[in-house]
């Protein structure tokens, strides 16, 4: 909503919309949740450990960006983080898997793979199946999310008053934004627990499964975690088509 004074009728329609109000506020609560409960939290590991925790950390900033963007009507500028905030989130996981030869190469300010390769090798090397879900994330989004970035056809047109900016798709925007803060939330719970300083060895392991907890929690209220005896929720993918 507005806070500077201006009347309503200035601010977007899609902005007053329920669906999107509901994402704004949850967009609010887990970047407070993510700042109280993970801000500060200590590491003891490796240099590449300790980036791949910045790249999440990035991640929650383009979060927090976006919802502090699309609450001042400034949609485009907020859908344009959506793929920055995937790459942040792709080569936070890669960092953790990289050989010393390719983190020699990405200190020297190198290009990396594309986010498809990255995640591909991330899935042989780790043999954690749940990172092959982001390259459905990748194949569905990628159009859209560049597209965005690069001020394409799409983003020019809902700039343009030939067509509105449906509530859904900003609700979808936020939902998309949201779910990435929190899976990278969960990558970071999962470097603390097993990088741990000595001084916290008896305490981390209830401190991670705690937070891990209500991470899911906070998933599945908003609708992206599958509960036995409930239909399996879509992924969460960012790509839109215009309204007719």
């Amino acid at each position: 909503m507005p806070d500077d004074g201006a009347t309503d009728s200035l601010w977007p329609v899609w902005l007053q919309d329920p669906r999107v109000q509901w994402a704004l506020e949850w967009a609010d609560h887990v970047r407070q949740w993510n700042e109280n409960s993970l801000y500060g939290l200590e590491l003891a590991g490796r240099l590449s450990d300790h980036m791949s925790a910045v790249a999440f950390a990035v991640v929650h900033e383009h979060q927090a960006s976006a919802a502090l963007l699309i609450k001042h009507g400034l949609l485009g500028s907020a859908a344009a983080l959506m793929r920055p905030a995937f790459e942040a989130f792709v080569r936070g996981i890669w960092l953790q898997w990289a050989d010393n030869q390719e983190l020699a190469y990405f200190q020297k300010g190198h290009d990396t793979a594309t986010p498809d390769k990255i995640i591909r090798k991330v899935v042989k090397r780790s043999g954690v199946q749940r990172y092959a879900d982001l390259l459905d994330t990748w194949h569905q989004s990628e159009k859209a999310m560049h597209g965005f970035v690069h001020h394409g056809y799409q983003s020019l047109i809902r700039r343009s008053g030939e067509i509105d900016n449906p509530p859904e798709e900003v609700a979808d925007l936020l939902g998309f934004s949201t779910s990435m803060a929190l899976h990278a939330s969960l990558e970071i719970l999962e470097l603390a627990e097993k990088r741990v300083p000595a001084s916290e060895v008896e305490t981390r392991p209830q401190f991670v499964a705690a937070k891990q907890l209500e991470i899911v929690a906070m998933l599945r209220a908003i609708g992206l975690v599958q509960v036995p005896g409930e239909a399996a929720p879509a992924p969460a993918t960012f790509a839109s088509e215009p309204s007719s």
